[in-house]
């Protein structure tokens, strides 16, 4: 029973590989059992079961009286999937979640197409990039796309919309990671992978809260993406259900780096205890801005952060922070993208991953 079923599944997967290398004529009938039976030199029941295997996949699809064909997410696929991540080698949460996307999509027989990974360099070239790798990954006609949407520039939102509209209109499926285009809590027409922002702000705040914290703050740089906004919201409500009063000024937009605005935010009677940060970089600015100032982390005031990357292992001391699970956000990714492939009229799905609270010194 064993080798039957890994013989109907190697075959299987040598048609769909085939399917994804273009090798059979989108438009003619696939070709019969009886034809396959020859090929693999195998009984007729282990190549039903293998063509039922594709049909499961959305690769395969009967019509009555005809026979088998490709389907239009086979028919439009080449074996691979592209990435479009403005942030990939800039952020270190999006480097490593555009690996693990490429790892875990190879390992489901696709090709990771991640554009020019130098790009873009400047803030202001984010759409542009953006919007030129769409034009390329729709002439190619790629099986589908992951796509961070453009952030930090005056016209986010359009660059987004027209990469949206350029894949759309060669009904290349996307998948939007870690955020939506539209302003939170907007929900745009495209499935989402990402965390619980909200929860997740929720969460590091309490923590905060039942340690002894009764000042806080959340810090940020004037410009934030939508992810950012769902943190504020979470601080915000974990402050407000300790019993205590949330104000917008409460929210500093301003450079952790700089020593006299930091100096003035740290003076006075309202002077924060502790300090949630947009991300861990932030965090380890802060800290160090902190430390010039003779202010003590934790001793005097406690500070957190989000994403837990190397760096917030490698701060002295090391950083309390939330994790968000790379790997796991990965796979979900690709996963839902390939269902997406598979059945293009699915309801449009926003799958947000749990995090976890990781405490260390600060």
């Amino acid at each position: 029973m064993a080798n039957n079923t890994a013989k109907y599944l190697s075959i299987a997967e040598a048609l769909k590989r085939d399917i994804l290398a273009g090798k059979f004529e989108s438009r003619e009938k696939f070709p019969s059992e009886e034809a396959l039976v020859r090929r693999f030199g195998t009984s007729r029941p282990t190549v039903e079961r293998a063509l039922r295997e594709l049909k499961r996949e959305g690769l395969l699809e009967s019509r009555t009286g005809s026979g088998s064909y490709l389907t239009f997410a086979a028919r439009n696929a080449t074996g691979a999937i592209g990435v479009i991540s403005p942030d990939y080698r800039n952020i270190d949460f999006f480097t490593r979640l555009c690996d693990a996307i490429a790892a875990e999509a190879r390992a489901n027989g696709y090709d990771v197409l991640l554009g020019d990974v130098s790009a873009p360099e400047a803030t202001s070239d984010r759409g542009r990039w953006a919007v030129s790798l769409a034009k390329a990954y729709a002439e190619r006609r790629i099986a589908g796309v992951l796509l961070e949407p453009v952030d930090l520039i005056p016209d986010s939102y359009d660059a987004t919309k027209k990469v949206l509209d350029i894949l759309t209109a060669k009904r290349i499926p996307v998948t939007l990671l870690d955020r939506d285009y539209l302003p939170f809590p907007e929900r745009s027409r495209y499935d989402l992978v990402g965390i619980d922002n909200l929860q997740a702000g929720y969460r590091i705040a309490r923590h905060l809260l039942e340690g002894g914290a009764r000042n806080l703050r959340f810090v940020t740089h004037p410009n934030y993406a939508n992810t950012i906004r769902g943190r504020i919201q979470g601080v915000a409500q974990a402050v407000m259900d300790f019993g205590l009063k949330w104000k917008s000024e409460y929210v500093i937009e301003a450079d952790p780096s700089n020593k006299s605005s930091i100096a003035k935010i740290i003076q006075g009677r309202s002077a924060p205890d502790a300090f949630v940060c947009r991300n861990d970089p932030t965090a380890a600015r802060l800290v160090q801005t902190l430390s010039k100032l003779g202010i003590a982390v934790p001793d005097d005031v406690r500070v957190a952060g989000f994403d837990d990357g190397e760096i917030a292992r490698l701060m002295n001391p090391p950083l309390t922070t939330i994790r968000q699970p790379v790997k796991m956000i990965a796979e979900i990714s690709v996963a839902s993208l390939m269902q997406r492939i598979r059945n293009p009229s699915l309801a449009p799905r926003a799958i947000l991953v749990d995090t976890d609270l990781v405490v260390r010194s600060t």
